[in-house]
């Protein structure tokens, strides 16, 4: 690999981690004006790259992202949303799809798996399904894949969201990462996080494709990857989500035997 190959795609992980960061520093701001509609104004992109759209009854983020060919992180910050919850008459920003016109073809190694492809690639799973006329996430080694040319990343790490009873020291905990990397990692100037800001988790993560099988306890949850069991930490309560969901297949990025997200 060239070195010229390797600053390029270096560059576009920095270039990632500040959008983050200025992410981040808007619901600061934002967070201490006592309003989201500061966040709004402040985000002036957001109307030049979206269109308007009215909840309708039964409508979910998840129908929306998969209607809308995005992703469900995609709409909750285009919408500085701390939670999944949406309610009819709501009005949300739906970004609009990147599209791609130069492609490379792929072919599925073992381990691989259509997060990994999407995050290696600097595009989301909906892409890749899309381009390739899928019907489902599930991949075959060997299989041919068209995929984003020249979109590599080399970013180590993971993204994670903050929710109500977070910690800097928690997260850190949680994650086997010390809290002054992750604060150097995302430029944190207080040792505080806020509701709905998006974290850099340094360090490698591991992506798993698994069956739920259940909740163990309120902060423990049981996954089956090719016939291996195996038990992974989640967050508190969060566990009865997981027993209603048991049977289906997702795919889990956990770092320290603890789960920051599953799609």
């Amino acid at each position: 690999m060239t070195a010229i190959t390797m600053k390029r795609k270096h560059r576009i992980a920095e270039a990632r981690k500040i959008k983050v960061r200025a992410r981040n520093k808007k619901i600061a701001a934002a967070a201490a004006a006592g309003t989201i509609t500061a966040l709004l104004l402040a985000n002036g992109k957001a109307g030049a790259s979206s269109t308007e759209y009215t909840v309708k009854k039964n409508d979910t983020l998840y129908s929306l992202a998969q209607k809308h060919k995005v992703t469900v992180e995609q709409l909750m910050e285009a919408n500085v949303l701390s939670s999944d919850k949406i309610v009819a008459g709501q009005q949300l920003l739906v970004p609009d799809r990147q599209h791609h016109h130069e492609h490379i073809t792929y072919k599925v190694k073992k381990g691989d798996t259509l997060y990994s492809l999407a995050k290696q690639y600097g595009t989301t799973i909906e892409e890749i399904t899309y381009i390739n006329k899928k019907d489902s996430e599930q991949i075959k080694i060997g299989e041919k894949l068209s995929l984003p040319a020249g979109q590599a990343s080399s970013e180590v790490g993971e993204y994670y969201t903050v929710v109500p009873g977070d910690t800097l020291w928690g997260i850190s905990h949680r994650y086997g990462v010390k809290p002054a990397d992750v604060e150097k990692a995302n430029e944190l100037e207080l040792d505080m996080v806020l509701i709905g800001q998006n974290l850099f988790i340094p360090g490698e993560a591991e992506v798993s494709q698994a069956v739920i099988i259940g909740a163990v306890d309120r902060f423990s949850v049981e996954f089956m990857d090719e016939d291996q069991e195996f038990v992974l930490k989640v967050l508190y309560g969060t566990s009865e989500l997981y027993q209603k969901r048991t049977g289906q297949m997702v795919t889990i990025i956990h770092k320290n035997g603890a789960v920051i997200s599953t799609y």
